[in-house]
């Protein structure tokens, strides 16, 4: 595993409050983009989790000739295929995630096309045979490169038919790719299963139109050969990503918390069942049925838990939630264990051996079992410093024990969380009310780098490691209104304004002025390299700025920058791939010294990807003309528009998990005001930031 410096810094806290929504169901997320996909006619799925492992599935029917549509943040549009693909140009990167590699391997089997599935060196290592062996058995001519059937899998075309076949182990991922499959053989395609798994992909079939039957003896039927029609999906909060919250406010006396809007199917809610007999205090109220999935709120009350033995069938139905329940098991009274669970052994880590490993350095006595483990609980924890193993759900889990500790705690390796909860840590501060003025002074305190690092490594390190502030990025086309609304709220909110568009028009107007022609990429990429520049925070009357200076001089904004020579070039030389890569670096390096507000055309995108708060505004061509006239400005809107749109590297696009706003009929002052409400709505953690959004 690649070292990362990423880590998180956890305060103690000894009762969380509050109120929470959870991002989009992951397990959902995937298989909607699935069907979509594959469905006739255009879906539309409301609510789509944007974490790196669902990206990844919405990256991969892009390359097999998917066209997808984004509406707002977490809205897709997606244009199906009515079941035949486009063959893709190389293979099909599954980065972490199994449920993607094992799910796309039942669809790629049917078709008429050879390809590949990849994936992070994670899960290179996940067995694939439970998959290949029931595929093979349907005609499918799959193999796996790896020792022990693990990835890359490569698969040939061929023609499929359907099966009766029992499920060695409950598997809803085994059982779904069957499913994919099945929907392409002729004939009946049978899945007993020992005990039932979660049951998302049935329940979006019916809902595409194809319906599955299960039969007395609890076998699942699917008759091939029917079709996918479009469909709308709402995808509801991920009940897995929410059980991180539900146990520490179960296990830590005095809590109250609410979570809204999340998904309670009872082939996903098995925790709450062992949390009520560990003695826990759960209010559940389903709300809707909207489209399939139940939806609804739990409320929990904290209250000293008792130990419990967690075994037998109920554990298919906990197998995601394993790793909380462990820690849960560390702060009740008794003795807690956990059986028949070897299925953790191959998740994205050994989650045994990490969980048993990590409760020790809290001083937790814990006994590693071959499937399993035996948990003596405690009334509190040491302070500890533990490895995430690269697993999302570990880092997650520790997070929450260290809340129990007398001294901060520091998890390593945070980066793995993106894969399935976008934005946890700003939760985790939240709700625990421990951001503070103490965290804007002091970044360090949440997470950072090495220190003992030359200035090249820095601005390496600085290109691919998370950021240390809190980041509002705000992209757009020409005229859209981005600068000006960007200054506003930076002034609200009391960060640094940072516009990266006077960064590129600096770098252009020396690039000028020293006489090199700007359509020569080799000679501005070898220019560029000469110059010495410095992005600092400069205080102002109303607020901060992000000053540029390049050779130690400051181009004047008016006469030097908004010249019509740099006009004409700005979008030329920004075009450069080695360009914006030299200037990436410049950009990220200032979110260590200062919160921002940073507006251009790729920061969601590129420059700061990580960013949960993000906004793409955008006008009529017609008004932003009107508006460029009124600056005084006279470059080709519509040009300027193509160029940024068609260039190789960074094109301008709404990043999938960006707010989209129309500002055509909108004051700047209105659209200020409704990114500080969303901003206030998604627990920025800033102080005054409520006063700001209603003022």
């Amino acid at each position: 595993m690649a070292h990362s410096h990423s880590y998180l810094i956890v305060e103690p806290c000894p009762l969380i409050k509050g109120e929470i929504s959870v991002p989009g169901d992951k397990s959902i997320s995937h298989r909607a983009v699935m069907l979509a996909s594959l469905a006739r006619g255009k879906s539309k799925i409301r609510h789509f989790l944007p974490s790196a492992d669902c990206l990844c599935t919405l990256r991969a029917f892009e390359a097999m000739g998917v066209r997808v549509e984004k509406e707002g943040k977490t809205t897709l549009i997606i244009e199906g295929k009515g079941g035949q693909l486009d063959p893709p140009f190389e293979a099909i990167d599954c980065g972490n995630s199994g449920t993607m590699m094992r799910l796309m391997a039942g669809i790629l089997s049917a078709q008429p096309f050879y390809s590949k599935l990849i994936g992070d060196r994670s899960l290179s290592r996940r067995p694939m045979n439970r998959i290949i062996e029931p595929l093979r058995l349907m005609g499918a001519r799959i193999r796996a490169e790896g020792k022990e059937n693990t990835p890359p899998l490569f698969i040939e075309p061929s023609t499929l038919k359907g099966i009766d076949y029992r499920l060695p182990i409950p598997s809803a991922q085994v059982k779904s790719c069957i499913l994919f499959a099945g929907l392409f053989a002729p004939g009946i395609t049978r899945i007993i299963e020992p005990v039932p798994s979660r049951d998302h992909t049935e329940r979006l079939f019916e809902q595409f139109g194809v319906r599955t039957l299960r039969e007395e003896n609890g076998s699942i039927v699917l008759h091939g050969g029917m079709k996918l029609e479009a469909t709308e999906v709402d995808v509801p909060g991920d009940f897995s990503s929410a059980a991180f919250w539900i146990g520490a406010a179960a296990a830590l006396p005095n809590s109250e918390l609410r979570v809204r809007s999340v998904g309670l199917n009872p082939t996903r809610t098995g925790l709450l069942k062992i949390l009520l007999r560990m003695g826990a205090h759960i209010e559940e109220s389903v709300e809707s049925h909207t489209r399939g999935e139940p939806i609804g709120s739990l409320w929990i009350r904290g209250n000293k838990l008792k130990g419990t033995v967690i075994q037998g069938d109920e554990i298919v139905g906990v197998i995601d939630e394993l790793p909380i329940l462990a820690v849960i098991g560390a702060l009740a009274e008794g003795i807690t264990e956990i059986r028949n669970a070897q299925e953790l052994r191959v998740k994205e880590s050994d989650r045994i051996k990490a969980i048993v490993t990590n409760l020790r350095a809290f001083g937790v006595e814990v006994e590693e079992l071959v499937d399993g483990m035996r948990i003596q609980g405690r009334e509190s924890v040491q302070p500890a410093r533990v490895e995430s193993f690269g697993d999302h759900r570990i880092a997650m889990a520790f997070s929450i024990l260290a809340l129990k500790a007398n001294k901060a705690s520091r998890i390593e390796d945070v980066d793995c969380i993106a894969t399935s909860y976008p934005g946890f840590e700003q939760d985790l501060y939240a709700l625990t009310q421990s951001f503070s003025k103490e965290w804007m002074d002091e970044p360090k305190k949440i997470k950072g780098f090495t220190q003992a690092l030359t200035k090249a490594e820095r601005a390496e390190e600085v290109k691919k490691k998370e950021i240390l502030y809190p980041v509002i990025t705000i992209d757009g086309p020409t005229a859209s209104g981005k600068s000006t609304v960007a200054q506003k709220v930076a002034e609200a909110l009391g960060f640094t304004y940072f516009n990266t568009g006077a960064l590129y028009r600096s770098v252009t107007w020396r690039i000028l002025s020293l006489g090199y022609d700007i359509h020569d990429e080799e000679k501005v990429v070898e220019a560029c390299r000469k110059l010495k520049l410095r992005c600092i925070v400069q205080k102002t009357d109303r607020f901060s700025r992000a000053k540029i200076l390049i050779d130690e001089r400051e181009p004047d904004e008016k006469t030097d920058l908004r010249s019509a020579e740099v006009n004409a070039a700005v979008s030329i030389i920004a075009s450069y791939p080695r360009v914006r890569e030299w200037l990436l670096p410049f950009q990220r390096e200032l979110a260590h010294e200062a919160p921002l507000v940073v507006e251009g055309r790729d920061i969601g995108s590129v420059v700061f990807p990580e960013s949960p708060y993000k906004f793409f505004l955008d006008a009529q061509l017609e008004e932003r003309e009107k508006r460029r006239e009124r600056q005084g400005e006279r470059d080709n809107v519509e040009q300027r528009d193509k160029l940024d749109q068609s260039r190789s590297s960074a094109p301008l696009c709404c990043p999938v998990d960006a707010v989209k706003l129309d500002t055509t009929k909108l004051t700047i002052d209105k659209v200020v005001e409704k990114i500080l409400d969303i901003l206030w709505k998604k627990g920025l953690p800033v102080a005054g930031l409520k006063t700001a959004a209603k003022t």
